[in-house]
């Protein structure tokens, strides 16, 4: 499955059979493109292009961060192309999750995604399988590690929905990203208009734009809603609850009083207090120097390493 900066004709797709449907499209496996799936916007005015294009080349082609880029394709369902109907793009080509990450319920199948860990189990979620306390701790570092690779590679995430991330103990915990067409390249716009998903918006978001900071907030909330399995839990909720505090430990608790005092911690710091290492300090990233040339409205953030 090799990235196409040439777009695919929809007539090389074959047979179409529809899996799915969302706000933005509908999802389709494609007969001559096995393992792939085709995603067709429903309004395709909505796409942008090149920053689409951007967003592919930036994972499958740059050379800048190949440790991310194994962990990135590895785990979510990064786009390969764009998809040409009577010379109008009107989707995009991406791979198919794999198969650990569906499951079966009540006769259909489904993916495992993130509500499951998030909510109290329901009976009919019986099969699934759900993680015990150590498993759900390595499905938050999974997680936590898929952000980190993201954020290396100057990639933001945006809305985090419990429907788009997925997860597997098969053969063992891991976790997997879908719907990557709504993350953008740092300092540009994304290729489609960023959903807000109610209860994970960042409360200190003024321009309502993504960016590293609300990244932040959100994985916040990832990490104490699946070790709670609490799905509207907050920062300042945990920070107030000793009982909260005792059941995520020592050292994630202080991350979220952190947190909860205003602070956007890196997901680094996420990864040492789950892995009990020593903590590291992060400075608040300081503003990119002025240039002559006008530039975009955002520039890379990169904390300050302070051993």
């Amino acid at each position: 499955m090799n990235p196409n900066d040439e777009p695919t004709s929809l007539d090389e797709l074959g047979t179409l059979d529809k899996i799915a449907e969302g706000g933005q499209g509908a999802i389709y496996r494609a007969a001559r493109k096995p393992g792939e799936l085709y995603k067709r916007y429903l309004d395709p005015s909505v796409l942008h292009v090149g920053e689409l294009k951007r967003l592919i080349r930036r994972i499958h082609v740059d050379e800048r961060s190949p440790h991310a880029r194994e962990t990135i394709l590895r785990g979510t369902a990064w786009p390969t192309g764009t998809v040409l109907e009577h010379g109008r793009h009107v989707g995009l080509m991406m791979p198919e999750a794999p198969p650990e990450f569906s499951t079966s319920i009540g006769g259909k199948t489904r993916l495992k995604e993130l509500q499951f860990l998030i909510f109290e189990p329901k009976p009919m979620w019986s099969d699934i399988g759900l993680p015990g306390p150590e498993e759900r701790r390595e499905l938050v570092l999974g997680y936590v590690r898929l952000f980190k690779a993201l954020h290396d590679a100057d990639i933001i995430v945006g809305d985090v929905s419990p429907r788009n991330l997925l997860w597997t103990l098969d053969p063992g915990p891991a976790v997997y990203a879908i719907d990557c067409d709504g993350f953008r390249v740092n300092g540009h716009p994304a290729p489609t208009p960023q959903a807000q998903t109610p209860d994970w918006v960042d409360p200190d978001q003024e321009t309502g734009r993504a960016s590293f900071d609300s990244d932040r907030w959100k994985l916040a909330l990832l990490v104490i809603r699946v070790l709670l399995v609490e799905p509207k839990a907050t920062p300042q909720q945990v920070a107030a609850d000793p009982r909260r505090q005792i059941a995520l430990g020592d050292r994630v608790a202080e991350l979220v009083h952190k947190v909860a005092n205003g602070e956007r911690c890196h997901a680094v710091e996420w990864l040492r207090a789950l892995d009990n290492r020593p903590t590291i300090h992060f400075d608040a990233p300081k503003p990119p120097p002025r240039r002559e040339r006008p530039e975009p409205p955002e520039g890379p953030d990169r904390p300050t390493l302070q051993f």
